[in-house]
Order: structure tokens, then C-alpha cells, then sequence
């Protein structure tokens, strides 16, 4: 094999067409720089620089001396040095490829909403239970009508969320009945208001769920939502309009 099919099976792995000139011309036989650029036709300018590299390459190694004398090691064992050094500097890049990959997907999934508009009770209702089950640490919640369904349909659902140490807030109108109202001011820490131009619930302040129309008793029309500026907005108004309510009482 000549020396030029060498050199190009060198730069195959990963060497310069400088780095791999130099180490053949070192295979041939030890030498200090000066005569090592002599050899090689590399610039003694640029020599320390490539030596440099194929030492941390593991293919060759200082010998010492006043000059420095240098030489390649024994072939299978360099190359197999440098094959480590080659796949721990590969393993390396790999995960720091992996953590950014798992970065970006974590803010691409974080930056991901929905807005779902809600058309009739059914769907709204199942939306609803959908919404407070995903709960972990805390449930706004604000109605400002009361449906017939309201308490037998939250009861169970807020009762599993009282044991599971969720907080919860519900605010209320002062018409809303007292029997109902008893019962949940066993669950919740009530606060009622004279009236609320809408409602809904907000979990974790994560995502909400917002009563928009309503017709007597009936709520018609709502929209879910995890898209952080709606849900801001969503969380504020709860905050003001509960700290505005008087604390719910249980006659």
C-alpha cells in the first residue's frame, strides 16, 4: 500500500491531510521537530501545532530530549487509543445532543395550547369533570348561574379532591341556594358575590375552563384553554373578584 493510500485512510478516521503526513513520515522513524518538518515539507511554523493534536490523538507520543523527539506508537495500539478517544468524544456529543433535542421538545410541548369551544351542557359538563380531575394542587372554580346538576354533579368530584389535600376556592352569587351552598362549604372555602358577568374553573393555573353563556340557570357556551396568556387573564379576574367577595356563610 503506498503512502498516499495510507494518508487516505488516515483522514477516513478523523485526521487532517497535515495530521496524517506527519504520522507517516514519524512511522518511518523518530524525529525532533525540526527535522520532522524537514521530512514531512510541513512548515516548522505549523509542526508543534500538528504534533500537539496527534498527541492528544494518542498516536504519538513526546519521547523527551533536548530537542523533544518525537514518535508514533506501536500502530494497534495508537489507533486503539485513538478509537477510545474518538467514541467517549462521540458519546459526549451524543447526549449533549440529546439533553438540547429534550430541551426543544420541552419547550415546543410547553409553547403546544389548545382553545376548545363548548357548545352544550353535555359536553361542558364532561369538559368539567375532565378539567377538575386533572387537578394536583389547586381549584378556582366560579359560577355564575346554578344549574339544577351543579352540586350532585361536583359533589363527589370535590369530595375526592378535599381528600387528596387540593385546595379549593369556590366563589358563588348570593342567590345561589342555601341548601346547595351548605353542602359545598363543607367541601370548599366559599366566597359569594352579589354577581359575576362569567365564570369557570381554573386548575393549577395551568388551564382553565370559562362559562361564557348562560340563560337563566343553563350554562350554553364555554371555552377550555391551556394557553398561558388566557389562563393569566382567567386567574386575575378570579383573584380580584375574590378578593372583592364577602366569606361564604353556612345558615
Amino acid at each position: 500500500m503506498t503512502e498516499d493510500s495510507v494518508m487516505a485512510r488516515l483522514m477516513e478516521i478523523g485526521l487532517t491531510s497535515t495530521e496524517a503526513r506527519v504520522y507517516v513520515t514519524l512511522l518511518k522513524e523518530e524525529a525532533d521537530a525540526k527535522r520532522l518538518s524537514e521530512q514531512s515539507g510541513v512548515p516548522y511554523s505549523k509542526i508543534h501545532t500538528v504534533l500537539s493534536r496527534l498527541i492528544r490523538k494518542s498516536l504519538v507520543e513526546d519521547r523527551g530530549g533536548r530537542p523533544s523527539v518525537y514518535a508514533t506508537k506501536r500502530p494497534s495500539e495508537g489507533l486503539l487509543d485513538y478509537k477510545r478517544s474518538v467514541v467517549a468524544d462521540l458519546e459526549a456529543r451524543l447526549r449533549g445532543a440529546e439533553e438540547a433535542l429534550a430541551d426543544l421538545e420541552t419547550a415546543r410541548d410547553s409553547e403546544k395550547s389548545d382553545i376548545w369551544i363548548i357548545k352544550n351542557q353535555e359536553d361542558i359538563l364532561r369538559r368539567t369533570y375532565e378539567t377538575l380531575n386533572n387537578a394536583e394542587k389547586e381549584v378556582k372554580l366560579a359560577l355564575p348561574v346554578a344549574p339544577d346538576w351543579v352540586v350532585a354533579a361536583l359533589t363527589p368530584v370535590l369530595m375526592r379532591l378535599k381528600s387528596e389535600k387540593i385546595l379549593l376556592r369556590l366563589l358563588l352569587t348570593h342567590d345561589f341556594p342555601r341548601d346547595e351552598l351548605r353542602k359545598l362549604s363543607d367541601l370548599a372555602n366559599v366566597k359569594l358575590r352579589d354577581k359575576m358577568f362569567g365564570g369557570g374553573i381554573i386548575v393549577d393555573n395551568d388551564e382553565a375552563l370559562l362559562f361564557i353563556g348562560s340563560s337563566g340557570t343553563a350554562v350554553n357556551l364555554a371555552i377550555w384553554s391551556n394557553h398561558a396568556g388566557l389562563v393569566q387573564v382567567a386567574r386575575t379576574y378570579f383573584d380580584y373578584l375574590w378578593e372583592g367577595s364577602a366569606a361564604g356563610s353556612r345558615p
